[in-house]
């Protein structure tokens, strides 16, 4: 006789229930678990040492605001070296000999900082006499005074010829500045770039002696 009992019927009940090796659990006591940030290393007991303010314009990329104030901007003369790109400061004194032998520009110092974090000195040149006006120095002027209240970024066109100039259509917040007078801010800038005597290496490097 056969057997018309089914494997599904004579096979073991399947038990679902899990098995708890723990019935307490490690997260039963929660509070004791909790970490102080102290603990986990995220306190910050530390302060950033400014030892780069790096001087050149605000990339096309970067949103930037400019620090108002009159103690925050400084009209000078400086030198920029045409390989490098880097600006040298010229020193009073030196400004006559350094006329006869290259390029010069008048510029407004001001302090900037972009969106993220980066903070640096923007120089603005300035014609030095009405014949020497131009679309570029006149849109980045118009920037760096439109930075003062709000988030800006510039674009160059060639065909305008200037920059265009973007404003953040968000609330992007204030900028934190440095507690730091402006005058260190430039030593910082401007380490071993300010020329003051004749024996400097932009001296020797226009006149051949290098």
């Amino acid at each position: 006789m056969s057997d018309n009992t089914s494997p599904t019927a004579q096979a073991a009940p399947v038990s679902l229930s899990p098995t708890v090796s723990n019935p307490e659990g490690f997260f039963t006591d929660m509070e004791a678990l909790k970490v102080s940030l102290e603990d986990a290393g995220l306190t910050d007991h530390t302060e950033e040492v400014l030892t780069r303010v790096p001087v050149r314009k605000p990339m096309k990329h970067e949103y930037f605001r400019v620090r108002a104030g009159a103690e925050h901007s400084f009209t000078t003369v400086l030198n920029e070296d045409k390989e490098t790109r880097e600006f040298y400061f010229v020193s009073p004194k030196m400004i006559s000999k350094l006329r006869a032998i290259s390029d010069v520009s008048i510029a407004v110092l001001v302090l900037f900082m972009t969106k993220q974090k980066v903070l640096g000195i923007f120089p603005l040149k300035v014609p030095s006499d009405s014949s020497s006006r131009n679309g570029w120095q006149d849109t980045a002027l118009a920037a760096a005074e439109l930075a003062k209240t709000s988030w800006v970024r510039m674009q160059a066109d060639m065909a305008l010829g200037g920059y265009r100039i973007m404003k953040a259509k968000a609330d992007l917040g204030e900028p934190e500045w440095p507690d730091i007078p402006f005058n260190q801010l430039l030593d910082i800038a401007f380490k071993d770039r300010v020329i003051s005597s004749e024996d400097h290496p932009i001296f020797n490097k226009l006149l051949g002696r290098l």
